[in-house]
């Protein structure tokens, strides 16, 4: 505020509750199973509105928030169950399915290695051990690109 300047007549008062949300989105997390939302047709849109109907067993005399929470868990039960659920997929391929019988062989041996590492209390074993994972590390990323093709 400058001290020569008249308020009243240039600024008029302005009174407001702010709130700010800040809203991250959350990834989802491994093991969540999909709903299989495409099966719902036919005969399971009478399956589906069957089950929701016989397996409502909330009452009226509760609070709306506990209502909400018995329809919303029988909704999703009666899903399950009649649509059936699918596992998240990933976009990359998981596990060593894929592997050529080589590439498996050369992991399990670089797997005993560093065991071998992890385990070793003297320190010239901890050296030998030391070297022998890096060379069975070696070996596994050379053929790795053995694998893919």
């Amino acid at each position: 505020m400058i001290p020569s300047e008249c308020l009243t007549t240039q600024h008029k008062l302005l009174v407001m509750d702010v709130e700010i949300r800040s809203t991250l989105r959350r990834r989802r997390t491994v093991g969540v199973y999909k709903v299989k939302w495409w099966n719902l047709n036919g005969e399971n849109v009478t399956k589906l509105s069957e089950k929701i109907k016989t397996g409502g067993k909330w009452r009226l005399k509760w609070d709306s928030n506990r209502i909400w929470e018995e329809i919303v868990e029988c909704i999703r039960r009666s899903v399950r169950e009649v649509l059936g659920v699918a596992r998240k997929e990933s976009g990359r391929m998981e596990g060593a399915w894929w592997w050529s019988e080589e590439m498996k062989r050369k992991v399990k041996i670089k797997q005993e290695k560093y065991m071998a590492l992890v385990g070793s209390k003297i320190d010239e074993e901890k050296e030998v051990n030391r070297v022998q994972y890096k060379i069975a590390k070696k070996g596994g990323k050379e053929s790795n690109g053995d694998s893919k093709e």
